[in-house]
């Protein structure tokens, strides 16, 4: 598509394609971001709840508008292309169902991190119907929409029926989930469409709405305002059995021994063991700056996983730790993993200047684990010593502690 597409020739309705691979793009992040572990956490999970009920919204007016105005015209001028424009109204009614289960999902999901697993269901549901729908439309459909009607007519049809109806707001919500990541000639082809003004204040104003948007649900370095690494992970292995690594993990007042930052725990609130709900406070050290987090565990495997999240408190900054325990036949794979759930933009670019260590943890964290997996061995070889109730600490839940969001 491009300004000098002849007005009375074959409309060029390569637009439909861009709208299409949007759609598909977010289908597929979202279920990707549902099913990678860690799951989203509480503000996360809201902005993807909501992201899907919005594309659902968006897909329902897409498809009005080809059933009500588009298609019609087709059926009217090519006898030939009754059939396929058949299939392409029988198409619309069946993802209808699909469409609408995916809507229930994610509005009980924005409500309850319970039901992420109905969300991903619904999901491939719809996938299952709607991809290839959309595949079909671009490969039979659109070439009969070009054989049949101009350039001025699809223009025209794009103009009264999804431009007009929708104010500026929803216009350039829209326009940027269309081209978000898409090629440069298929941006091009969206953003030319748009008058001088306006486009200038989607590319340039309103982008920056968008992409704070995306963040919030995708969670990745491309919509990033941070200077922060987001998450980490790193694994090693020992010859210690799981039960015994766990032992120098629940042990949060050992900390010092193998981690290359944080010097010192206490447990907080009477506390004497992992449980979910359970606190303490870890005490850190990097070059000149000292600083100390309350820490709250928030999923319990024993001796498999354990998680827990950092509270900043009045910096407003929270990350989760988590460490899996996996048996390999002869000791234990150990994994670390870190997420930052929220982290003010003033704070982010103070601590990229006063601690540039955290620039890059990937070597610094994967030494924890070796001095970790160390300590666990040494420990096994000594003999047993006292360990934490582990029965008692076995819990599983969901990400449900309020975080503050970004």
């Amino acid at each position: 598509m491009n300004t000098a597409t002849d007005p009375d020739g074959p409309a060029d309705t390569r637009v439909m394609g861009i709208v299409h691979s949007a759609l598909r793009r977010d289908l597929a992040r979202a279920r990707s971001a549902l099913t990678e572990r860690p799951y989203p956490f509480d503000a996360q999970r809201v902005a993807i709840a909501e992201h899907l009920i919005w594309m659902m919204n968006f897909l329902r007016n897409h498809h009005r508008s080809e059933d009500e105005h588009l298609y019609p015209l087709v059926r009217a001028r090519n006898r030939g292309a009754r059939a396929l424009l058949d299939d392409m109204d029988h198409d619309h009614r069946s993802i209808v169902p699909a469409m609408e289960a995916l809507e229930r999902a994610a509005t009980s999901y924005r409500d309850s991190a319970d039901a992420r697993g109905e969300v991903v269901a619904a999901v491939d549901v719809l996938s299952e119907s709607l991809l290839p729908h959309l595949a079909r439309e671009e490969r039979e459909m659109m070439p009969a929409v070009s054989a049949t009607i101009t350039d001025t007519e699809w223009r025209h049809w794009d103009e009264e029926y999804n431009i007009k109806p929708k104010g500026p707001i929803e216009l350039f919500d829209e326009g940027l989930f269309i081209i978000d990541s898409a090629e440069p000639d298929d941006a091009l082809a969206i953003t030319e469409l748009v008058p001088p003004i306006p486009r200038w204040l989607m590319l340039n104003v309103m982008i920056r709405r968008y992409r704070a948007g995306a963040f919030r649900r995708w969670r990745t370095p491309q919509f990033s305002p941070l200077r922060a690494q987001l998450r980490g992970r790193s694994e090693t292995t020992s010859t210690a059995c799981p039960t015994t690594v766990w032992s120098v993990l629940a042990d949060v007042t050992r900390v010092g021994e193998w981690s290359h930052e944080c010097r010192r725990a206490r447990w907080l609130d009477g506390a004497t063991a992992p449980g979910v709900g359970e606190r303490f406070r870890g005490s850190s050290k990097s070059g000149l700056m000292r600083w100390s987090r309350s820490c709250t565990f928030t999923e319990l495997d024993a001796p498999h996983e354990m998680v827990w999240i950092t509270h900043g408190g009045i910096y407003g900054d929270s990350t989760e730790w988590r460490f899996i325990l996996d048996s390999d036949g002869t000791g234990t794979r150990i994994e670390q993993s870190f997420r930052v759930l929220s982290l003010p933009r003033w704070f982010d670019r103070m601590i990229s200047l006063t601690v540039p260590a955290h620039h890059d943890r990937g070597n610094a964290l994967h030494g924890d684990l070796v001095r970790l997996a160390r300590l666990a061995e040494r420990d096994q070889e000594s003999g047993p010593r006292l360990l934490p109730n582990i029965e008692a600490s076995t819990h599983r839940t969901e990400n449900t502690l309020r975080t503050r969001p970004m």
